[in-house]
């Protein structure tokens, strides 16, 4: 078991909206559904928001096709909100199959005002959309791709529950991007609201030294997620490894349209803990080579080692060796991980190895 020190480095800079990149697959999320016969096959279908439906800045609309025969079999235009709007869908949604048997069972989306949506699935289409979360009021654009884990969490002394956990990426107005982290679990009592999460773009002197003290560790447990705040741009789609979300960052200027970097740009690599948004390495984050328009990707080298890479459609670098694995024997416990079970361990999010980790 190894235990670490730690850090924190404060960002600094402020931008505007401009040079946000769209992080997004440009495809439609593909999905499979039941048939609507009892012993039929089960029939794939793709799930299309504003963009692919090429109205971005119309009204909120998820629409369902068959993948066969790009015919529509449903769509949702009316929403459970005042006026039966919401604002334009230009984040990439996801599935969620609960039972690891390759069949939808919902689907996550959010507008670009950042209400989080919970949509069940049936042999049909879609059912009535639950809202978990409501952050419009925070001055933000989310247009970027969900991220959809499922765990099994600590919520109190030696309790784990099975939670869905969202990453969630907001473009603030005033600059830099903030990454969200929202538990749900159906049905949800309450919407949930920012002041709802806890706050964990700082660590404190004391936690520096000797990790997330338990006070706090039993508030996050028993909250509804965290989030980090940063004056700088995200610039590649966060990836959560044996319990550590990684994500990349660049000045807010240095981001282009296309989401390509200006010359001279230093990348930030961040390192987080999945619960608690604290340091697994020495630190949470520190500079790593830039790579434009790079994907971070898991993988074996040819020592047959597992690194962490940054890769685009030209060229691949290596960002991170001696990974570590989060455990649950204390909220700031990490072990090395190995390449013995790879590619099994390809997107271990938890304590233990879950199947959607796989």
């Amino acid at each position: 078991m190894l235990k670490h020190r730690f850090i924190c480095i404060i960002f600094s800079v402020v931008s505007g909206l401009s040079h946000s990149c769209d992080l997004n697959d440009t495809t439609a999320v593909a999905a499979t559904l039941p048939s609507l016969l009892d012993d039929g096959p089960p029939r794939k279908i793709s799930l299309s928001n504003n963009i692919q439906l090429d109205i971005p800045d119309a009204e909120g609309v998820l629409r369902m096709h068959s993948a066969d025969s790009s015919v529509l079999l449903d769509q949702l235009t009316n929403w459970p909100t005042e006026t039966g709007q919401i604002s334009s869908i230009k984040a990439q949604p996801i599935v969620l199959d609960q039972n690891y048997d390759g069949i939808a069972d919902a689907v996550y989306t959010i507008d670009s005002s950042g209400r989080l949506w919970f949509v069940p699935l049936t042999r049909s289409g879609f059912a009535e959309p639950e809202l978990v979360a409501d952050f419009s009021d925070i001055a933000a654009e989310f247009r970027q791709p969900l991220q959809l884990l499922q765990t099994l969490a600590p919520v109190g002394v030696g309790a784990l529950q099975r939670q869905t956990m969202l990453l969630i990426i907001a473009s603030m107005a005033a600059g830099g991007d903030t990454l969200l982290v929202v538990k749900h679990l159906s049905p949800q009592r309450v919407v949930i609201q920012l002041s709802d999460l806890t706050d964990r773009t700082y660590l404190s002197d004391a936690e520096a030294v000797s990790g997330i003290a338990e006070q706090l560790w039993q508030q996050v447990q028993l909250g509804a997620g965290w989030y980090v705040s940063m004056d700088k741009r995200i610039t590649a789609v966060p990836q959560v490894y044996a319990g550590v979300v990684y994500l990349s960052s660049a000045e807010v200027a240095a981001v282009q349209p296309d989401c390509s970097l200006a010359e001279n740009t230093e990348l930030e690599l961040h390192a987080l803990h999945l619960h608690h948004a604290g340091a697994v390495y020495a630190r949470r984050n520190w500079q790593i080579p830039a790579l434009e328009r790079g994907k971070l990707v898991l993988q074996k080298n040819p020592q047959g080692e597992l690194e962490l890479s940054l890769h685009n459609e030209q060229q691949q670098q290596s960002v991170q060796a001696d990974l570590l694995a989060i455990t649950p024997d204390c909220a700031n416990c990490a072990v090395a991980l190995t390449a013995d079970q790879f590619p099994r361990i390809s997107r271990l999010a938890t304590f233990q190895a879950e199947q959607d980790g796989h």
